[in-house]
């Protein structure tokens, strides 16, 4: 029978509770372990985009890091609450870990309801945060280094 389990973020492989070292989950080994699951945890709201394509719209921290300029669309989000199956109140913050000029694409007008592009000049930590509310992805404070336009 095995006991390790190999978590679904950050492909960590850690030991079950059956493991022979795990002692109960009383030992300084099973707190690890817990720790390392919870760290997991963590990075279900982390998105690392390396190549140009279709953003999954989920809460949490889209980073940037493709090596060269990349499109990337996202889709409208749902309007509704979350309990109705809708994704108001989804917040996602885009940052560029390379300097590099990234456009995101959205449907017309789905940016504060008049834009549909977020286009970043070549900077490291250029970023701009969105949330969503009845349709439409409204910006968070001031982007940095990301201008917004209708193309």
């Amino acid at each position: 029978m095995a006991h390790t389990l190999t978590l679904p973020n950050s492909g960590a492989v850690v030991p079950t509770t059956g493991a022979p070292d795990y002692g109960g989950g009383a030992t300084d080994f099973a707190l690890i372990c817990l720790a390392l699951a919870a760290i997991d945890s963590a990075h279900a709201n982390v998105q690392f985009l390396n190549a140009a394509g279709a953003v999954a719209v989920k809460p949490g921290t889209v980073f940037l890091k493709a090596g060269s300029a990349a499109a990337m669309t996202l889709v409208a989000p749902v309007a509704g609450s979350r309990a109705s199956g809708g994704q108001d109140g989804v917040r996602m913050l885009f940052e560029a870990l390379d300097a590099f000029a990234y456009t995101l694409t959205t449907p017309a007008n789905k940016i504060n309801g008049a834009d549909d592009t977020a286009t970043w000049t070549a900077a490291v930590g250029n970023s701009f945060e969105l949330v969503a509310y009845n349709g439409v992805w409204y910006v968070v404070g001031t982007p940095k280094g990301v201008a917004l336009t209708e193309v």
